[in-house]
């Protein structure tokens, strides 16, 4: 990170997250206040999408799944090769 900050903003957060980020901070040898930071700045990023392969009809399978529970239908219907 290596940026001054020279804003202080006071913070409330439950415990076991206080203690998750305590847990992280140490596995990634920075302070809690960087690895704060660091998420937060991490999280505005929009470059970072994980999408793994997927075959298409499974895809649209899961897809009409979905919409079917929420009383929306989807068609599919295969080309010929």
């Amino acid at each position: 990170m290596g940026k001054h900050l020279g804003v202080a903003y006071n913070l409330r957060l439950p415990q076991e997250l206080k203690d998750k980020i305590a847990e992280s901070a140490k596995e990634l040898n920075r302070s809690m206040n960087a690895d704060i930071v660091a998420r937060l700045e991490d999280s505005f990023e929009t470059t970072h999408l994980a999408i793994k392969h997927v075959e298409t009809d499974i895809l649209l399978a899961v897809l009409a799944e979905k919409l079917a529970k929420n009383d929306c239908e989807i068609t599919i219907s295969k080309k010929a090769p």
